[in-house]
């Protein structure tokens, strides 16, 4: 049980916070659209962008994946130093560029959206801790803004956003007192990038505390 820092009304399951969500849904589409837009652009002006080694990896993997599919993926002579959550994703992008004529840059697309899917996750976890609806938008804003997300999932095609989406998720389960669901949404997280396991060791803290010592492991 999660109290509000002000209210003291529990957060896990309260109508008033899904109220508000519901009523401020609105301003949140428009800022994602406009996040979006502003990403295309980016993508538009710098086409084939960033590490040349990463992104001639990903557009391998994900043709490969597409044509073979995923079984004996990591015993096919060519180099490989990926887990697997993410590769399922690039194998999805490679079904796509079969039909589109090539994978190109579609590789930037799973990380643009998972920056979307970020400020959304920013903007509705702070509504739900009882931020303010301006506070909640900012998180939001922040998230889109940020030009560290530009370069590593526009320029870059980097996995850390899409990966970041299962640790935001991890953790909203846990203090909503599903332990269970946090767990499976840590250990997605990790296995799409091994340094987001950085929620594993706090998961298995604040679950056995609760079992253990149920006083005061809620937020009260």
């Amino acid at each position: 049980r999660l109290t509000g820092p002000v209210s003291g009304e529990p957060v896990r399951g309260g109508i008033t916070a899904r109220v508000r969500t519901r009523d401020d849904v609105g301003g949140i589409l428009i800022l994602l659209a406009l996040g979006l837009t502003f990403r295309v652009i980016i993508a538009y002006l710098l086409p084939g962008s960033g590490f040349a080694n990463d992104i001639g990896a990903f557009q391998y993997w994900a043709s490969n994946l597409a044509s073979q599919g995923p079984f004996g993926f990591y015993d096919r002579d060519f180099f490989h130093d990926y887990t697997p959550g993410y590769l399922y994703v690039l194998g999805l992008v490679g079904l796509v560029g079969q039909v589109a004529g090539g994978v190109g840059d579609l590789i930037k697309v799973p990380p643009i959206l998972a920056d979307l899917a970020l400020a959304y996750l920013v903007w509705s976890m702070a509504l739900e801790l009882r931020a303010s609806r301006r506070a909640a938008r900012m998180g939001a804003l922040i998230v889109v803004i940020n030009p560290i997300t530009w370069f590593d999932s526009v320029a870059w095609a980097q996995v850390d956003s899409f990966g970041l989406v299962f640790l935001l998720l991890g953790l909203r389960e846990l203090w909503r007192d599903r332990p269970e669901r946090a767990a499976i949404l840590t250990v997605l997280g990790a296995i799409i990038k091994p340094q987001l396991g950085i929620l594993i060791p706090i998961v298995a803290a604040v679950t056995i505390r609760r079992a253990l010592w149920p006083e005061g492991g809620y937020g009260d």
